[in-house]
């Protein structure tokens, strides 16, 4: 459990708010304000679980994959899979619809694209900061 950041697990929650919002856009039907916060809400404990499990799942690696580029990449594959596991079991328990699951591989391919964009926005972040780290130590280094 001390391998766990919980960092990144903050953010699934708020990404999940996030995509809960988007996906508000997406779907135009008129509903209470009140069911529609509800539903960010919900997307936003559905991104932390995902989070939770994708880095319960990424703290259980060996320690042999400590390359960054390929512990961001499994990091982002586990968490793509978790999702469509967890969207895939809540759309069987909740509907049968054929109509609602074509609309669900819209919703899916939505939100998996945002899990996408994160991790890269997340690893370039990364990577930005360790640029800056070189450059601050060889400046350290020269005075």
């Amino acid at each position: 459990m001390e391998k766990i950041n919980l960092e990144n697990i903050i953010k699934s929650f708020f990404l999940g708010i996030f995509m809960g919002i988007v996906l508000q856009f997406y779907d135009r039907t008129e509903v209470l304000v009140s069911y529609k916060i509800l539903t960010i809400l919900a997307s936003g404990s559905i991104g932390f679980i995902i989070g939770f499990i994708t880095e319960w799942l990424t703290a259980i690696l060996p320690i042999s994959i400590a390359n960054a580029r390929v512990y961001f990449f499994i990091n982002n594959l586990i968490a793509l899979v978790v999702t469509i596991f967890i969207l895939a079991a809540l759309m069987l328990i909740t509907s049968s619809d054929m109509e609602i699951k074509q609309q669900f591989m819209k919703v899916l391919l939505i939100v998996l694209g945002i899990i996408c964009l994160a991790n890269l926005f997340d690893y370039l972040m990364y990577r930005r900061a360790q640029n800056k780290l070189k450059t601050f130590k060889a400046w350290i280094k020269d005075k």
